[in-house]
Order: structure tokens, then C-alpha cells, then sequence
């Protein structure tokens, strides 16, 4: 029988290796906030073009590699921040590709909803039918985006684990794995969204929660670490190619 991961042991794991590598998650962090700040000038503030959306997923890709790595492969190299290679363009193709696989099944979905419930959408908006549907799709997607979660350190560090391993492994802890890297990251979002209640310059929130941001991607992306460590197991440093660069 496989022994379950613990929520409250991982979230211990995360909190002890934020502390332990403070110094450069705290640099990757202001490289980060540097970077996005840097593509609001180029691009102008709320930039939703497609150049610029790639380059902004291209910059989280870098940060969680750089986390991934930090935690799993104990990189902890500030030079590492300035190398570009196959880990970063595979993982933001991953995300791409998530995110268009999700929009093209919520997309089907609700097209054959509206066909067998036409009237679910009335004047007035959404019906209660229609937020019980819209809650269920909503929960299906998580569903599946925890059970390949794991995919993401597996790119950042260079392992072949296939998506089918995965998925057998994360089986058992499907619910656990669902809290940690898909519900509490979508509530630690409340966290800056508060700090817009502050009475400060909006140059200055701007700034507060590009930070807040930062940091809440780093542990987020550190509880993914640490799950895959205790689900997948050690990382084999002999299959380690993601050193290569482009």
C-alpha cells in the first residue's frame, strides 16, 4: 500500500527551504519583479498581446526552473538565473499547452451545455444551473491539471518521466495534490489582491503586489517541488540533461 504525502508535511518541507535558500530566492524574486516591470514599459501597463503574454510566460517558466532546480538539484548559483536553455521553452510550451487544451474542453463543454440547456444563460446572467456547471467544469480541469502537475518539475530538471507515470503516481494522492498546487495557490492570490484596499500610490501598490506575487510563486512552486520529491522519488542527477542550452 502506498504511504499518502501529508499537506501540513509539505508545507513544513516548503517553509524550511524558503528559509534555507532566502538569499537567492529573494534574487530571483527582484529579477523576476525587474523583467515584468521591464515588459510593462515596453509593452504599456495590462499588455495582453500575444508577443508580449509569450514573453511573460517565458519569464515564470525561468523563475520556477530556477526553483525547481534549487530545491531538487540544490543549484543555488545566482549564475544559473542568466542561462536559457531547452527546460525554460519546454516548460512554457507545457503551460501553453495546458492552457489551450483547458479553453478548447471548456470551449466543447459548454457549447454542448448551451445545446441541451438553452435558456441556462437568460438576461439577467448567469442561472444557477450554470454556476453548478461552471463550478463542476472548473473542478474537472483542476482535477486533471493535478494529476500532471508533477510533469513541471520533471521538465525543470531534466527527468523522463512520462506523463502515463505520472499520472499511475499521483493517483493516490490526488486530493492532496489538488490542495497544494491547485487550491492554495489560487487563494494565496487574495493576498495581494488585499493590499489594493491600502491607501497608497497605485505606482506603489503596483509594486507590492509584483512582490507579493513573486514570492507567492516561489513557495508555490517549491510545494510542487517538494510533492514531487515524495511522490517521484529523488531525482537522478545521471539523467540530468537540462543543462543544455539552446
Amino acid at each position: 500500500m502506498v504511504k499518502k504525502i501529508n499537506s501540513l508535511a509539505i508545507h513544513k518541507l516548503a517553509e524550511r527551504t524558503f528559509i534555507e535558500n532566502l538569499k537567492p530566492f529573494l534574487y530571483f524574486a527582484g529579477l523576476f519583479m525587474a523583467l515584468s516591470l521591464l515588459i510593462e514599459l515596453i509593452f504599456g501597463p495590462g499588455a495582453d498581446g500575444l508577443l508580449a503574454n509569450t514573453i511573460g510566460y517565458l519569464i515564470y517558466a525561468k523563475l520556477a526552473v530556477l526553483v525547481h532546480r534549487t530545491v531538487l538539484l540544490n543549484e543555488k548559483g545566482i549564475m544559473y538565473a542568466f542561462k536559457w536553455g531547452w527546460p525554460e521553452i519546454i516548460y512554457m510550451l507545457g503551460i501553453v499547452a495546458i492552457l489551450i487544451v483547458v479553453m478548447i474542453g471548456v470551449g466543447l463543454v459548454t457549447y454542448l451545455f448551451l445545446l441541451i440547456s438553452p435558456t441556462s444563460l437568460d438576461s439577467g446572467g448567469l442561472t444557477a444551473l450554470s454556476i453548478v456547471f461552471y463550478i463542476g467544469i472548473f473542478i474537472l480541469a483542476a482535477y486533471y491539471g493535478a494529476r500532471v502537475a508533477l510533469v513541471f518539475p520533471s521538465i525543470a530538471i531534466g527527468q523522463s518521466f512520462t506523463l502515463p507515470e505520472i499520472w499511475h503516481k499521483t493517483k493516490p494522492h490526488t486530493l492532496t495534490v489538488f490542495w497544494l498546487v491547485i487550491l492554495f495557490p489560487i487563494l494565496a492570490q487574495l493576498v495581494p489582491a488585499a493590499v489594493f484596499l491600502l491607501p497608497f500610490p497605485e505606482w506603489l501598490l503596483g509594486v507590492l503586489v509584483l512582490a507579493m506575487y513573486a514570492v507567492i510563486v516561489i513557495y508555490c512552486v517549491t510545494l510542487l517541488s517538494h510533492c514531487y520529491q515524495e511522490i517521484m522519488g529523488e531525482p537522478d542527477e545521471e539523467q540530468d540533461l537540462s543543462q543544455q542550452t539552446v
